[in-house]
């Protein structure tokens, strides 16, 4: 049964040629971000994320820095820069009467261990009267900066930022959060252990590979333990991700698999560094097909 086009019945929308030549080029979250943007107009990555039920914030982010690349957008950097927005200053003595107001200041003050200044405590108080913070994740914040070794607002204001980008808003969000960055920090605590580094060496990169590594993939510390033995020395995050990937994408899930599998070679483990020399040519062919190459390319940063 063939097809032919209706008749257009609504409201149009002109599509550049640009966008119409990446179609097999990227994805079709990138390719509906195109449009949505040429029908509203709307760069901003939130309400991006919201309209087209996108994984996140981050992922619109990615979106409109591919359309930059390609050219249909441009990135406003280029431009001369704005005057930096001064914070919303608040009058602290028109809403004293707000009990939230003393609570919070009070609070903050007994969480940092010190005294904060006028102006600290108007930008404490525009979190919660101008961004919309309740008080109890706003203090929440409080508690984890401080935990970090600083006590300043610029630092709860850059956190509250991030949880915000993350979906962050009520304090059971808040309480969700800082237990998963826990749990996160203590598997990285435990793998460094395993890879005879320390945690503050590990980059932003393998800090994130190994969260994947519990939360994606359900590998634990066994398993990690079985990939080091058959890393042949290259115990590096990057290169032992790739032996656990291998033997994800070969259904093995279990230590008695692994063992019943045998030691991997070079060109059955999925790689996820770029090799230092060129493979002979009699196995160029096999390595071309074996060979991940998505996973070659996978961003560090």
């Amino acid at each position: 049964m063939g097809y032919k086009l209706a008749a257009s019945n609504g409201d149009t929308l002109a599509v550049p040629q640009l966008v119409l030549t990446h179609l097999t080029q990227t994805d079709g979250d990138t390719i509906r971000a195109a449009l949505y943007i040429l029908q509203t107009h709307d760069t901003d990555p939130r309400t991006m994320a919201r309209a087209l039920a996108l994984p996140s914030i981050e992922a619109a982010k990615r979106t409109l820095q591919y359309w930059a690349g390609a050219g249909l957008l441009v990135s406003e950097r280029g431009a001369a820069p704005a005057p930096a927005a001064e914070p919303a200053r608040v009058d602290l003595a028109s809403v004293a009467n707000d009990p939230y107001v003393a609570v919070l200041c009070q609070e903050a003050q007994s969480i940092f261990g010190k005294t904060l200044s006028r102006s600290e405590m108007q930008r404490l108080v525009g979190l919660y009267l101008n961004d919309g913070w309740q008080p109890d994740v706003i203090l929440l914040c409080c508690a984890e900066v401080t935990r970090l070794g600083r006590r300043t607002i610029a630092a709860v204001t850059h956190l509250l930022a991030r949880w915000r980008e993350d979906g962050v808003e009520t304090g059971e969000d808040a309480e969700r959060w800082l237990q998963r960055a826990k749990q996160r920090e203590a598997w990285c605590q435990d793998a460094a252990a395993q890879f005879g580094i320390e945690p503050r060496a590990l980059t932003n990169w393998e800090r994130r590979t190994i969260a994947r590594w519990h939360e994606e993939m359900g590998i634990g510390r066994e398993m990690i333990d079985e990939a080091l033995l058959r890393a042949n020395g290259k115990n590096t995050v990057r290169y032992v991700d790739g032996i656990l990937r291998a033997w994800r994408a070969q259904g093995i899930t279990t230590i008695d698999a692994a063992r019943r599998q045998g030691q991997l070679e070079g060109s059955n483990i999925v790689m996820t560094e770029r090799p230092n020399a060129q493979p002979p040519a009699a196995s160029a062919q096999k390595d071309l097909f074996n060979r991940n190459w998505a996973a070659m390319f996978d961003e560090e940063g």
